[in-house]
């Protein structure tokens, strides 16, 4: 297994701006792009600014056998900060922006030492190997009147979760999606709603 593209989701979002004639749904799609690109290359902090993401964020997440609420700034900035250096690849995505906000189907391959495997309760071989946890997630992001995130809605399906081991060099990490993702980071345009 070669390591995965982590670069086809922004450019997905582009090729949609670039057809989208509605203002708003480019938006929708430039903040999601950002917001992608910046979580990947460890810019958490950014998430916050205030063109992208609302006052008093809401997170409803169902993932890792885990139902969680996360409810403001600090509640979500501080899940933002525990997922730093967590690396994912997402694949055989569908993605759809609407008036509401963004929604998205696809697999999710996290890249995971087997030390962070273990702390989920999974079986590894080491603490030292390296895998991809393969999970079928279903999101809607919902976005105010400014086209801000609202807040983040995370569905995991469980029963098609797998854990695949990996060589070294196929394991995606910070470093390496810093060096990928950080060129196709740019500005959001100025919005008004």
């Amino acid at each position: 297994m070669a390591k995965l593209d982590i670069t086809n989701v922004p450019r997905e979002l582009d090729e949609f701006i670039a057809a989208s004639g509605n203002p708003r749904h480019r938006q929708i799609a430039e903040v999601v792009r950002r917001h992608y690109l910046l979580e990947l290359t460890g810019h958490g902090d950014e998430l916050f600014a205030e063109d992208m993401m609302a006052e008093n964020p809401l997170y409803y997440m169902n993932i890792n056998g885990l139902s969680i609420t996360l409810r403001g700034t600090e509640e979500v900035r501080a899940f933002y900060e525990s997922q730093h250096g967590v690396m994912l690849a997402a694949t055989d995505v569908t993605q759809v922006v609407n008036d509401y906000g963004y929604w998205t189907e696809c697999q999710f391959n996290w890249y995971l030492t087997g030390a962070a495997l273990a702390a989920q309760g999974a079986e590894v071989s080491s603490p030292d190997a390296t895998y991809i946890k393969k999970s079928w997630i279903s999101m809607y992001w919902p976005f105010d009147d400014q086209a801000r995130m609202r807040g983040e809605h995370i569905y995991e399906h469980l029963d098609v979760a797998e854990i695949i081991p990996i060589p070294p060099e196929d394991f995606i990490t910070l470093e390496y999606a810093q060096k990928t993702l950080t060129p196709l980071l740019r500005a959001l345009p100025v919005y008004t709603p």
